[in-house]
């Protein structure tokens, strides 16, 4: 990675990712740090994503919709209570139906690098 990399940042970013397949969570984790950013927390349901955003103060969420015991888009909702943290949703189903101003991009799986990073982009705008 250079400066003149499209795909890299100066402003780097503390993010969580929530997921509930662990082979999301481990490409978001090798992906990340490539365009600049830094995985702070990793959930596998919504509930733990609320934990980490709790207690990571992320700069930027990227979480599925659904999960587990909680749906992507109830948790955020209910972070949104506490923080406001820009979402971007990474899933294999239709957007959702929601009026949380904190969700920036909709992104359909699979993604591709340059994909994730022009919504990282667009969130640091």
């Amino acid at each position: 990675m250079t400066e003149s990399d499209p795909l890299t940042t100066t402003n780097s970013l503390r993010i969580v990712v929530a997921d509930d397949e662990e082979y999301i969570r481990h490409y978001f984790s090798r992906i990340l740090p490539r365009l600049g950013h830094r995985v702070v927390g990793s959930a596998g349901n919504g509930r733990e994503l609320i934990e980490l955003c709790q207690a990571e103060k992320p700069d930027l969420v990227i979480t599925d919709i659904q999960m587990p015991e909680m749906s992507g888009i109830e948790a955020v909702d209910e972070i949104a209570k506490s923080q406001s943290v820009p979402v971007i949703i990474v899933s294999s189903h239709d957007k959702p139906k929601t009026d949380n101003p904190n969700i920036v991009q909709f992104l359909v799986k699979p993604i591709a690098m340059d994909q994730l990073a022009s919504a990282i982009a667009t969130v640091l705008r």
